[in-house]
């Protein structure tokens, strides 16, 4: 029975019919489509004359997407991009959402509230589905966050008037 058992696994052994499971491959960051700009989605674009994405020095878009809105961003740095949400022109309490490139390479989304000039870091963030990437000295992210939030003073609702602040800049061991 010993002998008759071996020789089964030496026989399957063999066997190629069946490859080993592997990972799923990781999806690539879709790049961000200017065409949808005025059409499908809101954009904002700083830089020179008929910029995309990828050449902006600030980029942003935003759509409604169900009971959220995604917002894309992509700046020339190599720190972080960033968006706010104020009730009037100047910074001071501003709800603001941030990608950052940290110190091992990756893209993170963060939820800051501005204190006068400083942004503090809040660690209840509302975004959800968050993607980024550091390519070719550019920060792009993308991710959704809720159009309607309970009623919070670092969280606004989207679904109200705001100022946008937009902002990049580098960043010192990935912080702001």
């Amino acid at each position: 029975f010993l002998v008759f058992v071996f020789y089964l696994v030496m026989i399957y052994s063999d066997y190629t019919g069946y490859p080993f499971p592997t990972a799923p491959p990781v999806d690539p960051f879709a790049k961000i489509r200017v065409d949808d700009c005025g059409k499908t989605k809101g954009c904002f674009r700083y830089g020179k004359p008929g910029c995309n994405a990828d050449t902006c020095d600030y980029f942003l878009s935003y759509r409604r997407i169900g009971a959220d809105v995604e917002f894309e961003l992509s700046a020339d740095t190599d720190g972080w991009v960033a968006v706010g949400f104020s009730s009037d022109k100047k910074m001071g309490g501003d709800d603001v959402m941030a990608c950052v490139h940290d110190d091992n390479g990756r893209v993170r989304i963060q939820h800051f509230y501005n204190v006068g000039q400083w942004a503090k870091e809040i660690q209840r963030n509302p975004a959800r589905d968050e993607e980024g990437v550091f390519e070719n000295n550019r920060v792009t992210c993308r991710f959704k966050r809720p159009v309607y939030v309970p009623r919070e003073e670092t969280i606004v609702d989207l679904h109200l008037s705001w100022y946008y602040l937009f902002a990049w800049g580098p960043a010192i061991q990935g912080k702001l």
